[in-house]
């Protein structure tokens, strides 16, 4: 249990009343009236209520000394966080030459009577390109096959090519004939089948661009396409093999090829790539599954087409810049200090938030930031800064047991100007504002007629407060530095770079007695030895194999991951163990393997609430299907989605029940769970009930499929 708190001095108003009162006829006999009413009672009273403060005030640690405590141990407040959002300008008419968006922009959501504008500043500069259009192309997805960069061929969803690039099978448009009377061309087939593309090549980079594509259609036979559900998808040459990408449809004036019209484009990252033999940047209209159910009839027909640049979207967070702000003048002493004038500071730049001190003679020095003076000689400019305070320092000098003076950093010459080249305030939970609201241009730029956000801002926290900073205390000071128990093994393997998280398997870890199915079993760790298992990070921008075609390409960790990323690599396995063999206790042996990956697949029917329309359904079980991707996931999954725990039983019930809460959904049944092994796909076996786990195993997705009942 812990210690009780020492009280320096237990009395309180009553104690120290009654113990003057007792003193009373020892110092002052002829004092014989100790009523109330008495003056002299009176003034004992607020003398003994003043004493009563004055002890209360001694048996609490101020704020300010927890503080310098913490410091001590290496314990800081954390800083506010500065929320992030993409901001996409919009120029008033398309331009003919690149149009320039500086860094550090300011946009604002509007001021109101009770709420204060809040700013946000671009993280980047970005540039709106005119778009040149090199070269059109018809071809089915398919029916193509992909080849790799080691040579290797495969069945591919998309038409692809690897960085040497590849030829493929498809039509070649003549862009000369674009516009001239009486010539068109089919976009899809003549009989239009899933897969079926138009490829548009452009000569130039138009990563984060806002296109528009006005096309010029002649529609053959379009019955029965809904013009609010199209049967296709935009998607942009992302690199790497097969990464295409979702691009975001702002508007469709030609309702799905109907009629003549505009189509608006968000467009994500591109990278250049070769398809049809042929080098450029690529955007492609690919026709989805939907299409067998309520697709095209015949292609409809190209007539012209035009594109233009109509913005840039450019990552922008919760900041304010704040540009040469004058600290003062140098008293020429070690230990100065200087307090900015706004503020909490987020953190600093040590490139461009820098110190600038001009001397009396003319002469310019930079200081730069550093978390500390513990490694800063006589000679080296710098400075520290308080981000919660605003407060700058200076080297201090210490006094040497020799009687000499050592200068930690360079001091500031006398009378030498401080001021603050740039720093950035702001951060905190007000920054996590709605989508759309980031509305108001701080300052006018030519051509820009407008700026929004079209997805919400997100990881806004405030700075960290007091009470919560004293509460971690007992977990810093827990030794760290030695791994002694299971808890400090999988603390410090999860500090190696490349690791997620990392489970010590102990004995008798598993319930006796219990059975598991299939191959799985508990590991018999002998005495002595530390079983680890390490599950390796995955990059999920680029390193994950969809296991839906219509997965939302910006939600990845929706799909199914490749098993190939999920291997315990050499070099992670060495780092991991280099640095626990630091550590360890001598006499102990460390095995390093990875988690016994349980692969599992659901098959389930859902019914959606009655009238839902056919892409209504879709929809339903779209998010149906990329919630089981996200619960039974190693890295977002589990109950409090933050990877599946090591050993935690999988319900049946608790499928039931993610089915259930899934927007759309009146009814989850027939819900089943079957153990699979990626690559043999003859060995499956059904688990009834519940599917319980070896201490050392993870559950990850294999391929889920939903169907949804009319």
């Amino acid at each position: 249990m812990p210690l009780p708190t020492v009280n320096l001095d237990d009395r309180r108003f009553d104690d120290i009343l009654d113990e003057a009162r007792r003193l009373i006829p020892q110092y002052c006999p002829e004092w014989t009236d100790h009523n109330a009413s008495d003056p002299g009672i009176a003034i004992i009273e607020i003398f003994a209520w003043m004493t009563d403060l004055l002890l209360y005030r001694v048996n609490q640690v101020p704020d300010k000394l927890l503080i310098a405590f913490l410091d001590m141990i290496g314990v800081q407040l954390a800083p506010p966080r500065a929320a992030g959002a993409p901001v996409t300008f919009y120029l008033s008419a398309p331009q003919d030459t690149p149009l320039a968006i500086a860094a550090g922009t300011e946009v604002a959501t509007l001021r109101t009577e009770v709420n204060e504008a809040i700013v946000f500043s671009t993280e980047r500069g970005g540039v709106v390109r005119p778009p040149t259009l090199l070269g059109l192309f018809s071809a089915n997805t398919l029916a193509q096959v992909r080849m790799d960069s080691d040579g290797q061929t495969g069945a591919d969803g998309g038409v692809t090519a690897g960085p040497q690039g590849s030829g493929h099978a498809g039509t070649q448009h003549d862009l000369a004939q674009l516009g001239l009377p009486g010539h068109r061309f089919p976009i899809f087939q003549p009989e239009p089948r899933p897969g079926d593309a138009l490829f548009v090549q452009l000569a130039g980079d138009h990563s984060d661009h806002v296109l528009a594509l006005i096309f010029g259609v002649e529609l053959a036979g379009g019955a029965g396409v809904n013009p609010n559900h199209p049967p296709y998808v935009w998607e942009a040459w992302q690199g790497g093999v097969g990464r295409w990408a979702t691009c975001e449809v702002e508007y469709d004036g030609t309702q799905a090829f109907n009629v003549s019209g505009e189509l608006i484009l968000r467009l994500p990252t591109m990278r250049e790539g070769v398809f049809f033999d042929t080098s450029g940047y690529w955007l492609r209209c690919r026709l989805t599954n939907e299409q067998m159910h309520a697709g095209y009839k015949v292609s409809p027909d190209l007539e012209t087409l035009q594109i233009d640049a109509r913005g840039v979207t450019v990552p922008a967070r919760h900041a304010t810049i704040v540009r040469g702000e004058l600290l003062g003048q140098s008293s020429g002493v070690p230990g100065q200090r200087f307090r900015l004038l706004r503020g909490p500071v987020l953190n600093l730049d040590p490139e461009r938030d820098v110190i600038e001190v001009m001397t009396p003679e003319g002469e310019a020095h930079i200081y730069a930031p550093v978390a500390d003076f513990s490694a800063s000689t006589p000679d080296d400019r710098h400075f520290t800064l308080d981000t919660g305070s605003g407060e700058v320092a200076f080297g201090p000098s210490i006094l040497q047991p020799d009687g000499s003076v050592y200068r930690f950093g360079a001091v500031p010459a006398q009378d030498a100007t401080v001021r603050m080249r740039r720093y950035q305030y702001g951060g905190g939970a007000s920054g996590n504002v709605p989508a759309r609201t980031l509305t108001v241009l701080k300052s006018s730029i030519p051509y820009v007629a407008r700026v929004t956000n079209h997805a919400p801002a997100a990881g806004g926290r405030n700075g960290q407060l007091l009470e919560d900073a004293i509460q971690r205390v007992p977990t810093l000071l827990h030794t760290r530095t030695r791994a002694v128990t299971a808890d400090d093994y999988e603390h410090l393997a999860a500090q190696v770079p490349g690791v997620a998280r990392a489970r010590c398997v102990t004995p008798n870890m598993a319930a006796p007695g219990q059975t598991y199915p299939g191959q799985l079993r508990a590991l018999n760790v002998p005495p002595g030895q530390v079983t680890l298992a390490v599950l390796p990070s995955v990059s999920f921008e680029d390193q994950i194999t969809r296991g839906d075609d219509s997965a939302d390409p910006f939600a990845p960790l929706s799909a199914r991951i490749a098993p190939e990323r999920l291997t315990l690599s050499a070099e992670l396995r060495g780092a991991v163990q280099e640095d626990l063999d630091l550590r360890r206790p001598v006499g102990t042996t460390l095995d390093l393997r990875a988690p016994q990956y349980v692969w599992v697949s659901v098959t389930a029917t859902i019914r959606a609430y009655a009238g839902a329309s056919r892409p209504a359904r879709e929809d339903v079980r779209r998010r149906a299907t990329q919630a089981l991707y996200r619960y039974l996931n190693p890295y977002t999954g589990g109950p409090d989605g933050r990877g599946w725990p090591f050993g935690r039983t999988l319900s049946l019930s608790e499928l039931y029940g993610l089915l259930r809460g899934v927007s759309g959904v009146e009814v989850a049944e027939d819900v089943q769970v079957v153990l699979t092994e990626p690559g043999q796909p003859q060995q499956r076996e059904t688990i009834t009930g519940s599917l319980p786990l070896p201490p050392q195993a993870l559950i990850v997705s294999d391929v889920h499929v939903v169907r949804v009942d009319h």
